[in-house]
């Protein structure tokens, strides 16, 4: 290997060793928290929710559509984490990019009766950093924004989440 080779590799090998480090340095784990973004204004089933009215309990912010199959595997579990949870913390359904006659027929077969927003521009769900359906945002009692959950959850998880800011 020529001396210009080498230095050329070993430059390379620095630059990505780099940008490894960078990466696992400022890399988001999810720990940390951060201040919810409003809640959409149009309501599909009431009442008028936001974040203020959450304030003081755990809250779950569940972004789905009609047309996202897991969503509908995920539906029935919602319902039940509903039941189950009480005065112990809120849930609020949040549809995204639907057409709204799609979403009161999914709401419908799904027998959901929280409170439930509508997102038709996805600018709330962009603000939340949605990022695939359905996605579960948890909410401490002061309104922030402590986890993610990715992908149909069932009420068992939903529970231990709800069990990690209790």
């Amino acid at each position: 290997m020529t001396r210009g080779r080498a230095i050329g590799l070993g430059v390379l090998i620095c630059v990505v060793v780099g940008v490894v480090v960078a990466e696992v340095l400022t890399a988001d784990d999810g720990a940390r928290s951060r201040p919810a973004p409003e809640l959409p204004r149009e309501v599909l089933v009431g009442p008028r929710t936001d974040l203020a009215s959450l304030h003081g309990k755990p809250a779950f912010v569940n972004f789905w559509a009609s047309w996202c199959d897991p969503c509908k595997e995920e539906a029935p579990e919602l319902k039940r984490f509903d039941r189950e949870i009480g005065d112990r913390a809120a849930l609020v359904g949040v549809d995204w990019g639907d057409a709204a006659d799609n979403a009161r027929d999914f709401i419908a077969k799904s027998g959901w009766t929280y409170p439930i927003l509508r997102d038709p521009s996805q600018k709330v769900g962009t603000a939340y950093g949605l990022n695939g359906l359905p996605t579960t945002f948890v909410l401490d009692s002061d309104g922030d924004i402590v986890q993610a959950l990715q992908g149909p959850q069932t009420a068992g998880s939903l529970r231990r989440a709800l069990a990690s800011v209790d």
